[in-house]
């Protein structure tokens, strides 16, 4: 059975762990640094317990959960929030405006791993660190360029597949 509108469907469905009964607490903190909503939560019919926010940026939904406590707690069943202090995945995130969406992100519990800058191809980049781990590269494209110029300027270069 597939249940109509889900993103997984249509691609790849993301889910952030956070530990378990933060998961609100991180869907706004999305809603609130990066302008996000909140299509649905996922609640648990034995205990009534939110156990999932799905959370859309833009057009992408991902489903913000909270991390299974016995996977957590049994070392042979790592789950996402059992290796404290790594993360393993950056999401990349286009918006309007780098330093606003900075500052906003840090005005609600955000902290800066790298500072609003103009990269050398010419987008306006910073990352930051939310307050669940998780790392986010934001971007302001200012320009598209070919291939062969975003190679001259000297960048990690592109080719095409092998």
């Amino acid at each position: 059975m597939a249940i109509h509108g889900l993103n997984s469907r249509d691609g790849i469905g993301l889910t952030l762990f956070v530990p378990r009964g933060r998961q609100q607490e991180a869907a706004d903190f999305y809603l609130a640094a990066f302008g996000a909503t909140s299509p649905r939560h996922w609640i648990s019919p034995k205990t009534g317990e939110v156990t999932g926010i799905d959370v859309t940026i833009g057009r992408a939904t991902f489903t913000v959960s909270g991390a299974n406590p016995r996977r957590e707690a049994d070392a042979s069943l790592p789950g996402p929030c059992a290796v404290s202090g790594r993360a393993s995945t950056i999401f990349q995130l286009c918006v309007d405006d780098v330093d606003t969406t900075t500052a906003r992100a840090v005005a609600v519990g955000a902290t800066v791993r790298t500072p609003p800058q103009d990269a050398d191809w010419g987008d306006r980049i910073a990352t930051i660190v939310d307050p669940f781990g998780h790392i986010w590269a934001l971007a302001s494209i200012r320009c598209e360029m070919p291939v062969a110029d975003y190679n001259a300027r000297g960048n990690i270069q592109l080719v095409e597949a092998f």
